[in-house]
């Protein structure tokens, strides 16, 4: 149970929201959420919004590329499609766009 005195700091604020799952790669993330929040409200991390945690052999920490090179096609029909694709493009090593109707 909470004490009373310190229930508005705790409830009134604007703490992000965290969900905790049964899955142990979702409570990472939980953790991290949480470990965020407060170091950033600890004094050397005060004039931060943001910090670059990341937990030891995630997907986020590792540079993600495909063992050969890859097209990954866009479709002109598709709204978005391109701009989807050039942003995963971007994140993977080895993947090229194709925007062609034909398929090899």
């Amino acid at each position: 149970e909470c004490p009373e005195d310190l229930q508005p700091a705790i409830f009134d604020e604007d703490w992000p929201l965290t969900i905790w799952y049964r899955i142990e790669e979702f409570q990472l993330v939980s953790l991290k959420i949480i470990a965020e929040a407060v170091l950033l409200c600890s004094p050397n991390f005060l004039d931060k919004t943001s910090l670059p945690l990341c937990v030891s052999g995630e997907l986020e920490s590792e540079s993600l590329a495909f063992s050969k090179p890859c097209t990954l096609w866009a479709s002109p029909a598709n709204a978005g499609a391109l701009e989807l694709a050039t942003e995963i493009a971007t994140a993977v090593a080895g993947l090229t766009i194709s925007t062609t109707d034909d398929r090899p």
